[in-house]
């Protein structure tokens, strides 16, 4: 279950990455919705379960390691959410916001390609089916 889980989560990353690649300013109204002290712990819960999620289903990918690395890097980036508290996070939302849409569309291009290193590390081979 973790598998699909975290390969459903790749999809999504690369949606969004494609998304954010066509239009620039999406990104900025879609990370609004959670820049809301109430919605900002949905956003913990979610990088704290994806990443776990990753950890576990890292044992039966490509690359077992890099995707604990990955998975280790979302849990402390869940955990330092209440550290940095919302307008530290908010900072960082408004950085990027001021950014030019050419950096917005590298930043989706990016993210594209995180998301495409999940889905490919968790693709059934042939060998395998």
């Amino acid at each position: 279950m973790a598998r699909q889980v975290v390969l459903a989560f790749g999809w999504l990353v690369v949606g969004v990455g494609g998304w954010v690649v066509i239009q620039p300013g999406g990104l900025v109204d879609f990370a609004g919705v959670f820049l809301k002290p109430d919605r900002l712990w949905l956003v913990i819960a979610l990088r704290l379960a994806v990443g776990a999620l990753m950890w576990v289903a890292a044992v039966g990918s490509r690359t077992p390691r890099t995707l604990r690395v990955l998975a280790a890097l979302m849990i402390v980036s869940g955990l330092s959410i209440p550290v940095v508290g919302v307008e530290g996070v908010r900072s960082v939302a408004d950085w990027g916001a001021g950014l030019q849409p050419i950096a917005l569309r590298l930043v989706g291009l990016v993210t594209i390609g995180f998301g495409a290193f999940i889905v490919w590390s968790l693709w059934t081979r042939r060998t395998e089916s």
